[in-house]
Formats: structure tokens, C-alpha cells, sequence
């Protein structure tokens, strides 16, 4: 278990655009939450934000020290004959044996075949540390989880429920 990462009033400006910002929040152990947004609007940036592989523009974030993130980025780059799937399974095998406080997927089902699907799907049901995903895929938003921050119009929406009842 984890102790919360608390997010305070975070901004995300670029020269002639802003993502996101005064975006607050709290990650407790074991929650599931789903990044939603239109493309370019900010999801990747903000999981990169999480990790401190990025500055917010303003705000920040408190990050317990000891916390253990395991991250599969959206197009794994590295094991270039591999297919999508394989690059896939392989960088999630290796965020795992990190054994992480909190996994981050990035748009995780994008290389996936339908047998992936149903497996990754079925191991995230099982996962019971903290979980956030990126993800545009209906099937996986409708699993197993308590909160969508969706990003529109340069702010960071929360809700607290399931996907089919943010809808």
C-alpha cells in the first residue's frame, strides 16, 4: 500500500496552448482511473507529470518517496521485430516485475488481438494495486473503474463512478 500522491493546482502550457490547469487531486491506494480526452489534449503528458518525467507548468504534485510506478507507454519503442502485441506484453512483463505501487498504461489495447484484449482485461479485473490508464477503447472503460478525469477545453474534469454512468 501506498500513502496519496496529492496533486495541487497543476497547469500544462505549451507556447500557443494549454492542456490543462488549477487541476487538483488525490491517488489513493487502489484506485482505478481512467485519462480521457481528445487526442493531443494532454493524457500522456499528464501520466508523465505523475512519474516527474515532466514539470508541470504550474502547481505540483507530492509524491510519497518510496512510491514504485510501473509505466507502459503507448507505442513501446524498443524490441523493433517484435509485433505491436509482443512489444506490448513485453514492456508490460517488465512494469510489472517492478513490482509497482501504480501502473500506467498508455492507451494499452492499441496492438492488441481480441485473445490480448481479453487476457490484459482480465489481469487489470485482477490487478489490486493503483491502476491508470489512458484509454479511448469502450470495452475497456466499461471494466473496473471509480474515476475518469476527462480533459476538455483546458481543464481536468472528475468523476467518481463508472464509465457507463459518466455517460
Amino acid at each position: 500500500m501506498h500513502k496519496p500522491i496529492n496533486i495541487i493546482n497543476i497547469g500544462l502550457f505549451y507556447q500557443n496552448k494549454v492542456c490543462f490547469e488549477n487541476f487538483s487531486a488525490q491517488i489513493l491506494y487502489g484506485n482505478r482511473i481512467v485519462i480521457m480526452g481528445n487526442n493531443g489534449s494532454g493524457k500522456s503528458s499528464l501520466i508523465n507529470i505523475l512519474q516527474s518525467n515532466i514539470t508541470p507548468t504550474s502547481g505540483n504534485i507530492i509524491i510519497p518517496k518510496d512510491i514504485v510506478f510501473g509505466y507502459v507507454p503507448q507505442i513501446p519503442k524498443e524490441y523493433d521485430s517484435l509485433s505491436g502485441g509482443q512489444k506490448f506484453n513485453k514492456s508490460l512483463s517488465h512494469a510489472l516485475s517492478l513490482h509497482p505501487d501504480i501502473l500506467l498504461l498508455d492507451e494499452p489495447t492499441n496492438h492488441l488481438d481480441i485473445n490480448n484484449r481479453k487476457s490484459l482485461i482480465k489481469f487489470l479485473n485482477s490487478f489490486k494495486s493503483t491502476l491508470i490508464i489512458v484509454s479511448h477503447d469502450v470495452e475497456l472503460l466499461q471494466q473496473n473503474f471509480d474515476t475518469i478525469w476527462h480533459i476538455d477545453n483546458g481543464k481536468i474534469n472528475i468523476f467518481s463512478g463508472k464509465y457507463t454512468d459518466y455517460l
